[in-house]
Formats: C-alpha cells, sequence, structure tokens
C-alpha cells in the first residue's frame, strides 16, 4: 500500500489571515492549533480527501516546485461566484480543459500570492 498523503504544509507570513481564509471563503475546518512561543500557532485545517498532481516542467512552463492547491467543488461556476462575492481575486475565471476530459478549472489567488484552483470534473 503506498503511503496516503497527511497534510500540504505551506508558510504564511499572517497565519490567522491564512485561517480566516481558508475558513470563511473555503469553508474548511480548523482542527487542531500548536502554539509556539514567541510566534504565530500552526494551525491545522481539515480539507477533506487530497491528491498529488504530477505536473510535467516543459508543459506546465513552470520552475520545478510548488504549483498550486487545487479544491473540488460541484459547480464551478458558482464556485467562483462565491469566491468572487467574498472578494476573492480570480486569476483565471472558469474553463474547460481541452479534450473530453469533462474537467473545469478555475485558479485564483490565496493568502501571500498562493496559487490557488478550483476543480470539477462531470
Amino acid at each position: 500500500m503506498p503511503p496516503r498523503l497527511h497534510k500540504i504544509a505551506l508558510v504564511s507570513d499572517d497565519i490567522e489571515g491564512a485561517v480566516r481564509f481558508y475558513t470563511e471563503k473555503l469553508g474548511m475546518e480548523v482542527i487542531e492549533r500548536f502554539p509556539v512561543e514567541g510566534d504565530e500557532d500552526y494551525v491545522f485545517l481539515d480539507a477533506g480527501t487530497v491528491l498529488i498532481e504530477l505536473m510535467p516542467q516543459k508543459s506546465a512552463r513552470q520552475t520545478p516546485g510548488f504549483h498550486h492547491l487545487s479544491f473540488e467543488v460541484d459547480d464551478i461556476e458558482a464556485g467562483a461566484r462565491s469566491l468572487k462575492d467574498k472578494g476573492v481575486a480570480i486569476v483565471k475565471e472558469p474553463f474547460a480543459v481541452g479534450g473530453d476530459t469533462g474537467v473545469s478549472l478555475c485558479f485564483f489567488e490565496g493568502p501571500d500570492k498562493l496559487n490557488l484552483q478550483l476543480f470539477h470534473r462531470e
């Protein structure tokens, strides 16, 4: 059995601002905090089941490293509209991925200009 992904760790210079973003804008729930003397808490958020996407460098046209976090939604248009209504910057409006994949994506900006994605598959 392959290892299960436990978490995706993100560094932020404003933990409480990031907590507000993920809880208020995306509806996640804080499940645990670990206080650190002289610093902000480590915070764990329930994001449901997680996958890792491996993107080929050539077609992604990016340097190797972190690219985005993806959040699956039932309705890509409604998801994007909800984010806009909450003041979230949409970087790339919802679009269908080529071919007959049934996949639609939308990119938006998270705390610290983090690249985030909404994902939907028919």
